[in-house]
């Protein structure tokens, strides 16, 4: 097998045939030219062997034994006189326009999943731009081509774009698939509505359920835009708020009783599921709990209405056992459980809602975690539309 014979099974392209290589210290020449004698015009879809012009077209390949590959490939332009039309041949390995084959910004594209356009530029001895435009064509083509079905279940939640600026971005997921639909740089409710209302009337009254945390903008959007839907409070969220009410109680003790040891790091101890508790901890509440019973009986209440939204109720049932929770926690007093309570009687409705869908945003807290991780390694990206194409890359 001759040298020439041996790179056209590696290269694997059949429309092109090898005339001569060019080895060098860091990269391999390979010279060609199409491996057909005439071409269909793309205008009237008829054959022309009528060549106007010849010229050189040089393009990145995939790398061989570590060297870059450049293919030089020798193209005609053609003339059609069906159609008195001038065009240039096509090949299905590489773009128009582009210097790369499509494999080739395959495998770049990849590597930007996974790494920043800094790194991969230096170790592919592209350029910034070229590494960056790989990637922002092919995450669109990617994320186009998936298959977005009829949306029946929305979450959505916010983020910080720069943390300490207020400056706040939204993410919406279908909860159902566990998909993003969509990442938008605000949270206004106003450019909410005007969002959703672009989607068009009938796709809102497609959405069944919508769940977020307690911020109003949400709800008002939601509420505007989705004429069908139930709107449940996120349960997390929501018992973010009570966890808060027996964090201040500890925090008023710690001020209190500032030089028993028993109050000192007792935060998690508190917050935390008692299943997931360790020996010592248990032995601290229980201390605790001895010098002061007024946080026993909160720390009981956290958990008897965990256990409530951990039950399989209906929601008639799950109005009878949290109006049960409430009188109960009432009867307490306590100036941090009442501001809870407030909360709660002012949500009621769409907390109980959860009983009826129990759907959480739950996977948006992990999606939030990804973001985070997206921004701290900066990944080169220098708007807000290549923020986003890396996001939802990273969850192809």
């Amino acid at each position: 097998m001759t040298e020439i014979e041996c790179f056209e099974q590696i290269l694997d392209l059949k429309e092109i045939q090898i005339e001569r290589i060019d080895w060098q210290k860091h990269s391999i020449h390979i010279y060609c030219s199409s491996s057909f004698e005439e071409a269909i015009c793309p205008h009237c879809i008829k054959k022309t062997n009528v060549i106007h012009q010849k010229y050189e077209r040089q393009f990145r390949d995939l790398p061989i034994t570590g060297k870059e590959v450049h293919l030089h490939l020798h193209q005609r332009r053609f003339y059609c006189s069906d159609c008195n039309k001038y065009f240039n041949e096509r090949f299905s390995f590489v773009d128009s326009n582009r210097k790369t084959t499509r494999r080739y910004e395959r495998h770049v594209y990849e590597y930007t999943k996974n790494s920043t356009p800094q790194k991969i530029s230096a170790q592919e001895n592209l350029s910034w731009h070229t590494v960056n435009e790989i990637h922002k064509r092919w995450s669109s083509e990617e994320i186009a081509s998936r298959h977005v079905g009829k949306v029946r279940v929305i979450g959505m939640d916010e983020f910080a774009v720069k943390k300490g600026h207020r400056n706040y971005a939204t993410v919406i997921v279908d909860l159902e698939r566990v998909e993003i639909i969509d990442i938008l740089d605000y949270r206004e409710q106003k450019k909410l509505i005007d969002y959703f209302e672009n989607r068009g009337a009938d796709w809102c009254k497609e959405i069944e359920v919508f769940c977020s945390d307690m911020w109003r903008g949400f709800f008002g959007t939601a509420k505007s835009v989705f004429p069908n839907a139930t709107l449940v409070v996120d349960r997390f969220h929501f018992f973010g708020y009570l966890n808060k009410a027996i964090d201040n109680e500890r925090k008023a003790l710690r001020r209190k009783f500032k030089t028993q040891e028993e109050f000192k790091r007792l935060k998690w101890a508190l917050l935390k599921d008692p299943t997931g508790l360790t020996d010592t901890q248990k032995n601290k509440l229980d201390k605790v709990f001895l010098l002061c019973p007024q946080l026993k009986l909160l720390y009981n209440q956290k958990e008897k209405i965990r256990f409530i939204f951990n039950k399989r109720l209906t929601h008639e049932q799950g109005e009878i056992e949290l109006n049960k929770w409430i009188d109960e926690a009432k009867k307490l007093n306590n100036r941090y459980l009442n501001t809870f309570l407030e909360l709660l009687n002012n949500w009621k409705e769409y907390v109980l809602n959860y009983f009826s869908h129990r759907f959480t945003t739950s996977i948006i807290e992990g999606i939030n975690n990804t973001i985070k991780t997206v921004k701290r390694m900066g990944y080169g990206f220098r708007n807000f539309g290549n923020f986003k194409l890396r996001i939802l890359t990273s969850f192809a």
